[in-house]
Parts: C-alpha cells; structure tokens; sequence
C-alpha cells in the first residue's frame, strides 16, 4: 500500500489480487483498522447483496467483516466479470461517500476495466512527477548491449536487483517535479496516434510537395481538428453535468461578497472637502510617507537604547524552525488555564 498526501488527512490506497477459491487477506486489510484506506482489485467473491447470482466463501467472509469493522463497499452497477454476471471487482474503504464507479465495456480481457471517481482532494502545494520519456528510452538503448553482456555473467537475482536499482535511478534522473496546478491529463490513445499521424503526414509534404501529400495532410487534420473538438466538447458537457447534479458547482465556484463601498466624493480636511485630484495625490503621499517611514526612537532614553540593541541581536540569530507542539501539550496548558480562571473567579465571589 502506499500513502498519499490529501486534504483534509492522508490516505492508504492499496490493491489487491484473490485467486479463486482462497479467503482474502484479512490480516493485511485489519492493519487500516481506525484510517482513511482503500483497496481495489479482482477479490473474486460472489455475495447476492452486491447483485450476484450465488454467494461463495470469500464473499461470505468479506460480509462478516464488513459487519464486524464497520468499513463500505465501493461497488459497480454493473457486472465486471465477462464469464458470467457477477462483480467481483470493486473497491474497500472506511467511507463510500463520493465515489462513483462506471464499467466500460471495452478491452479484450475477461475483466470489463472500471473507471473509478474519488472525492479525494489534492492539496495546491502538491507536486507531481514528469518524466522526459524521450531521454529514458535514448539512454537505455545507449546502453542496451552493456546490460545484455552482463546478464549472463551475474546471477539471475543479483542482476534483477541491480537492473531494478538501474531503472529506479533512471527514472528520477529523467523526472523533474512540477506543481498539480501544472498538471494536465494526457489524451486518449487514439487521438495521440492521430496527432503523430498528422505530423508525419507535415513532415512529409515539406519533404516532397506534391498535391497528393498536402490533401493528405489536409484531410488529417481536419480528421483530428475534429475528433479534437469532439473530446473538448465532451469533457465539457461532463463538467456541465457535475456542476448541475446537488450543490457540486460550489466545488468549482468560489463565493465572493463585496462590501459596499459609497461613491468616492472627496478628501475631508480640516471640515473642507477637497475634490482636485493633484492635492488628494498629494496629501495622501504625505500621509503614507510619514506612516511607512521608519520609526525614529528617543536616542536619550536608556529603556529605547536597550530594545534597539536586543532588536539588532535578534537579526543574527540563527533561522531555526521551532519544534512543533502537539494537540496533547495544548490541551493540557488550556485545561490549567481554565483551571487557574475558575480558582480566581471564585476567590472573588461575594460571601452571602
């Protein structure tokens, strides 16, 4: 499992692989007891409450737990086995509210792939990694022949330890992080194979112009123009569509009220109203000159003399980061603070 960095508090996301006929591993999913997890994968389990036809062990069991941990299904609507009508595929976590599940009937596998949408927040100061995958694949073909040599000298651990240590420092050396805001979903495939297509088809016309190529290379991009403008307008009737559904659109939209501000008529001085604009630049620069100056203190007085000093002491002190205090020290120092209040309040009641 690895853990996430999310609004308001962390997350453990997991996932998971059941082969047919074994119980699930409890003992792993009991170590999330009291946190924000989730675990998704192919639990192959068969209960009639999640809309299948029979029930069987592991879907027995994982009802039983459910029962006893209090924790929620994340389900599909629909079956995501292609052998029969059953949803073995579906998610675990501590609170199902906002998730929203959807099968796509698409793919080759005896699985239909689910997409999954999570309410989960991710905080503006997060990063995320991009990696320049031009570079990793030059650099492993450079050096291909190197590792290919090397396989058969080393053992078959040792050299699938040291390749995956190679991999791993590769692709940090290769990534650079960025900020989420930064962060824009890659297209569908067959759109990025269209655009490739269309480059190619540029490139050549510039190589050999001819009317064949241009038309050819016309009729592409009004292909991908087109399919383009169709994946915009989509997204955008979905976000439609989330924004219409309960008060989704205050997830987007940020209120913002204004006070009301009354119509400038001019600079009160003196019971006068001055109304020239040159002499309200004027008075106004004045004033805030003399407020932002800085503060000129009484060389005369000890007790000035000595805060100035301590002032100054106090700009060559090392940058050091307080310790952080925890949610236990605080409430002890408010409990006897409230405490020494109420001791004091009562020494002072009147005596009846």
């Amino acid at each position: 499992m690895v853990e996430i960095e999310i609004t308001p508090i962390s997350t453990l996301i997991g996932v998971v692989y059941v082969p047919p006929c074994t119980i699930p591993p409890f003992h792993l999913f009991t170590k999330c007891r009291n946190k924000s997890f989730c675990i998704f994968g192919d639990f192959n389990a068969k209960h009639v409450d999640w809309k299948c036809e029979v029930n069987n062990v592991s879907g027995s069991r994982i009802v039983s737990w459910l029962e006893e941990t209090g924790n929620e299904m994340i389900l599909p609507d629909k079956p995501t086995s292609r052998r029969s009508d059953a949803i073995i595929d579906f998610g675990l976590t501590h609170d199902a509210t906002g998730w929203h599940t959807e099968v796509l009937e698409e793919g080759t596998s005896d699985h239909f792939p689910v997409l999954i949408q999570s309410p989960l927040n991710i905080s503006d100061s997060a990063v995320f990694r991009k990696t320049n995958w031009n570079i990793f694949k030059f650099f492993l073909s450079c050096v291909y022949e190197y590792w290919l040599a090397r396989v058969y000298n080393y053992d078959e651990q040792f050299f699938f330890t040291h390749f995956s240590l190679f991999l791993q420092n590769l692709w940090d050396r290769c990534s650079c992080c960025k900020p989420i805001k930064q962060y824009r979903p890659s297209w569908p495939s067959y759109l990025v194979m269209l655009a490739k297509e269309m480059n190619r088809s540029r490139r050549r016309y510039r190589r050999n112009k001819t009317i064949f190529n241009l038309n050819n290379f016309i009729e592409l991009k009004k292909i991908f123009n087109a399919e383009r403008s169709e994946l915009m307008k989509h997204k955008y009737e979905k976000r439609l569509e989330l924004i219409k559904k309960d008060q989704n659109i205050w997830k987007i939209a940020t209120p913002i009220f204004h006070l009301y501000s009354p119509p400038f008529r001019g600079l009160n001085v003196n019971n006068t109203i001055i109304k020239e604009t040159a002499s309200i630049v004027e008075i106004l620069a004045n004033h805030y000159e003399k407020h932002f100056a800085e503060h000129q203190h009484d060389e005369n007085n000890i007790v000035h003399q000595k805060c100035i000093s301590i002032y100054e002491q106090l700009g060559y002190m090392p940058n050091i980061p307080l310790d952080k205090i925890s949610i236990n020290e605080v409430s002890i120092q408010l409990k006897k603070y409230l405490q020494r209040n109420l001791q004091i309040a009562l020494a002072h009641l009147p005596f009846y």
